[in-house]
């Protein structure tokens, strides 16, 4: 038992050792070593391993930045503005970690002011984002489009409002995004009630929507659509009405009233008191019942085919194919019933039921098939994402 808890103490104490942020700092993780250290000084400011950790780990960050400022300024390109202002908001960050420290160690660390730095480089930065997402729009097609769209939202992530940023971002993300139409097509040569398609045209795609393809179940003459996906049924079967019957015999051990116990003579037993003594008496019943299954099925078949509209090619077709059941339960019985399981009970309560007709059934169908659709859609929906 020693052993197992002199194990535990040791492994606990090298996985600590390991996040130390001793350790971070000498792997160079600097910022984690900061966060580590920052944390234990809060609890226990005269811990002077840890003071000397964080002043080596933030010395260090500090360092790496700067340098990688001064490159990127004496580089002057213009996209530097950018990492610059980012380099300048992570000291500025690392700076804030440092203020929330016990007053008694804010003397060890040199406070600077980047406000100056971050507003020229949050400026520059946003301009020349802004200009290159209007470069990108430029160029035209949906793979630029979408670099400007990603510069416009950097923009926004630096000034929520810089110029027309949000209407660029709507513009951007429009030109990028494929349009998609959902298409039903029927090929049976089986004429649909009209329910059964404004059914499928609830579809309801727009869960299926992000920021590169839109689907649409409703044809706008006015947008020019990237893909279809025709549902194309081919196949409409709805089966007769079936009743089928069967009977079976159910038996069951009951408790019919009790009777008296015998000894081996044959005399009732007594009890202490020299009372007559009775135990249960259990009789087997049986009863006979009559089944009667009703049964109707609607089935519909076919493909969903995804064409490009751009090449007018058949890029994917996938087989579809449901079936809506009706089936209803009713039963009679002879005999005792006492013998019947729940199962033959709640038949015996229930009557034969009305069957429903084709159009009912093909509705239910239709429900089917537009959640089977939708599966597949979004199986596939990677196979619509692509900016040529």
């Amino acid at each position: 038992m020693l052993n197992r808890i002199f194990i535990l103490a040791i492994t606990v104490s090298l996985l600590t050792g390991c996040n130390s942020s001793e350790k971070l700092l000498q792997k160079g993780q600097y910022d984690r070593a900061i966060d580590k250290a920052v944390e234990k000084l809060r609890k226990k400011p005269n811990d002077d391993q840890e003071l000397y950790v964080l002043k080596e780990a933030y010395t260090k960050a500090n360092s790496f930045d700067m340098d990688q400022i001064e490159f990127l300024e004496k580089e002057g390109r213009e996209e530097n503005y950018v990492k610059i202002f980012l380099l300048y908001e992570r000291l500025d960050n690392r700076q804030d970690r440092i203020k929330t420290l016990p007053s008694s160690l804010m003397s060890e660390f040199t406070i600077i002011d980047y406000d100056e730095q971050l507003i020229e480089s949050k400026s520059q930065a946003a301009e020349i984002s802004y200009e290159k997402g209007l470069q990108y729009l430029e160029l035209g097609g949906r793979e630029n489009a979408r670099r400007a769209y990603y510069e416009f939202e950097r923009v926004k992530s630096i000034y929520s409002d810089y110029r027309e940023v949000n209407q660029m971002l709507r513009e951007a993300e429009y030109l990028g995004t494929n349009q998609v139409l959902f298409v039903i097509e029927n090929n049976s040569e089986v004429v649909l009630p009209a329910r059964f398609e404004s059914e499928l045209m609830k579809i309801g795609l727009s869960d299926l929507n992000n920021n590169w393809i839109k689907y649409s179940v409703y044809e706008d003459e006015d947008q020019k659509y990237d893909y279809f996906i025709v549902l194309n049924i081919n196949d409409i079967n709805v089966t007769p009405e079936r009743i089928e019957k069967e009977k079976i015999t159910e038996e069951k051990e009951v408790q019919d009233g009790t009777k008296y116990v015998l000894d081996e003579r044959g005399n009732v037993k007594k009890d202490s008191l020299g009372n007559d003594i009775r135990e249960p008496n259990y009789i087997t019943v049986s009863a006979e019942i009559s089944k009667v299954r009703q049964v109707k099925e609607a089935i519909v078949g076919g493909t969903l085919d995804y064409i490009d509209l751009r090449t007018d090619q058949l890029v994917k077709t996938e087989n579809i194919g449901v079936t809506a059941l009706f089936e209803h339960m009713s039963a009679s019985y002879t005999g005792d019933e006492r013998a019947l399981s729940k199962e033959s009970k709640d038949m015996v309560n229930s009557e034969m039921a009305p069957f429903p007709n084709n159009e009912l059934m093909l509705l239910d169908a239709a429900n089917l098939l537009k959640e089977h659709a939708k599966e597949i859609m979004y199986r596939n929906r990677r196979l619509l994402s692509s900016a040529y």
